[in-house]
């Protein structure tokens, strides 16, 4: 029997606002990409690794986040999870226990 994680809901202490992309129609027979907001969720964020692509003369900084918060459904890779002006994009979306009790997310600031 799997051991189910515990985790203190007291850390949850950043709030998120979810957004998920929806294509809209431009008027000329295309498409354009925009994040609409699905809602909003308590959660945990933690820095996890840093990089540095060099490209050119620019160096870009590249950093990962591992996102926890309470289960809810609608959460996926390319799902965008906003912070004030920090955007967060989802790469990975499990269920660390398989309880449906918490939902963690691995994701890149951008």
């Amino acid at each position: 029997m799997k051991q189910a994680k515990v985790y203190d809901a007291g850390r949850f202490n950043r709030q998120l606002s979810i957004e998920n992309d929806v294509k809209v129609s431009d008027g000329l027979g295309g498409f354009v990409s925009q994040y609409e907001v699905q809602g909003s969720v308590w959660a945990h964020i933690c820095p996890v690794k840093a990089t540095v692509a060099v490209q050119g003369d620019v160096a870009e900084q590249h950093v990962s986040h591992r996102v926890l918060m309470r289960f809810r459904s609608g959460i996926s890779r390319g799902t965008r999870l906003v912070s004030g002006s920090r955007r967060f994009h989802v790469v990975t979306a499990k269920d660390p226990d398989e309880t449906g009790r918490y939902l963690e997310c691995e994701v890149a600031e951008k």
